[in-house]
């Protein structure tokens, strides 16, 4: 027996039938994610000295080379210039809470940075 196309009276049906079908809904949306709280952070002074601290940990590493140890050198003396610079100039205190926050997530950074160095020598990156 020869197969053949569905008779028009199928035709119509099967364009009816997907013509009024209707996708699900999405799904409802999720509970909210709480934000981050707040980290209470010190003195920018103190901040950016543990920022300072942590890179020279971070240049005492065993596995790192010539060039990452000099590029701390450089980070760490470009910072002490440049705090020096902003202790000279008046800031208004939200620069100075803003400045905090980003000593202390810089100097978290450099900690764990720290912690991947002592794990061993960097990969090999020439594949």
């Amino acid at each position: 027996m020869r197969l053949t196309l569905p008779s028009a009276f199928g035709q119509i049906m099967i364009c009816a039938v997907t013509a009024c079908s209707h996708p699900s809904p999405p799904p409802p949306p999720g509970p909210p994610i709480p934000a981050v709280p707040d980290v209470k952070v010190g003195s920018p002074d103190d901040e950016c000295k543990g920022l300072e601290t942590a890179l020279e940990t971070y240049g005492k590493c065993p596995n790192l080379d010539d060039d990452d140890r000099a590029w701390v050198r450089s980070i760490v003396e470009y910072a002490e210039q440049t705090w020096a610079a902003g202790k000279k100039a008046t800031i208004p205190d939200p620069a100075l809470n803003a400045m905090a926050h980003a000593c202390h997530r810089a100097a978290q950074s450099v900690h764990y940075a720290t912690i991947r160095c002592e794990a061993g020598p960097k990969p090999r990156v020439d594949w």
